[in-house]
């Protein structure tokens, strides 16, 4: 593990850190990309992940302290909640684009494969530094230990960053060569929805996270909504799938 890669007087670049920047400026280059092809101005997509960052790490700080009783202060590079950040990410978003007066509807697609990039990079930060987003003690051969992370352990147990990385470029894959198959507005950004929350749902089965209902992780709970969510916004593309093949 490497939670810090180097320390120059008193700063220190921590790996997780450069991994969230990373997830921010990489995707913010694709969004650019499918603007520019969408007929509008790439520039705004350094608009969009500005804002994205800044509502995300609103959220994820928000949802941390908000699932420990509010112990800790606003402003801290620990204790951040994936689900908080996404939603806080996304009211950002729909913020800038509509003082803007830009298509919400687009942003949504154009931010779709972003999302999948970005969490696949944000958890490469999670894997270099241990930060407890581990999972379960496994006997795999690729198991292995955080003897050094920020959340140390020395017992094996899987390796989910990792998981989590490789699923989600490959959900971002299909995302992005889906770009011409799904224009409806937000029909893209639903199908985010589905694979995103169907990859975490998944996942959770592994992860050291207590169930809070029916079996179920808050995690999974959460990955159910978002299913059902990007469900909602699929349908009338497979309602309009469906009468022209019985047309």
């Amino acid at each position: 593990m490497i939670p810090d890669l180097f320390t120059i007087g008193p700063f220190t670049l921590h790996s997780f850190g450069l991994m969230a920047a990373l997830a921010l400026i990489i995707p913010a280059w694709f969004m650019g990309y499918d603007l520019r092809d969408r007929g509008y101005d790439s520039a705004f997509s350094w608009e969009i992940a500005v804002a994205a960052g800044v509502g995300g790490f609103i959220g994820a700080r928000l949802d941390f302290l908000a699932q420990n009783d509010w112990k800790g202060g606003l402003i801290s590079s620990t204790g951040l909640v994936w689900y908080g950040g996404v939603i806080g990410g996304i009211v950002g978003v729909v913020l800038v684009s509509l003082v803007r007066r830009f298509p919400v509807g687009v942003v949504a697609n154009v931010a779709a494969p972003a999302l999948a990039l970005g969490y696949a990079i944000g958890r490469i930060g999670c894997q270099l530094s241990g930060d407890g987003d581990y999972g379960t003690a496994s006997s795999l051969p690729w198991a292995m230990s955080y003897p050094d992370g920020e959340v140390p352990t020395t017992q094996l147990v899987h390796p989910t960053p990792i998981y989590e990385t490789l699923a989600m470029l490959l959900v971002f894959w299909i995302l992005w060569r889906s770009r011409g198959r799904f224009t409806r507005p937000w029909s893209l950004f639903g199908l985010w929805c589905v694979l995103g929350g169907v990859e975490r749902l998944l996942v959770e089965f592994i992860r050291r996270n207590d169930a809070q209902f029916v079996g179920l992780t808050t995690p999974q709970l959460v990955s159910v909504g978002l299913i059902v969510v990007g469900t909602a916004l699929l349908w009338p593309r497979m309602g309009g799938a469906r009468t022209a093949a019985t047309a």
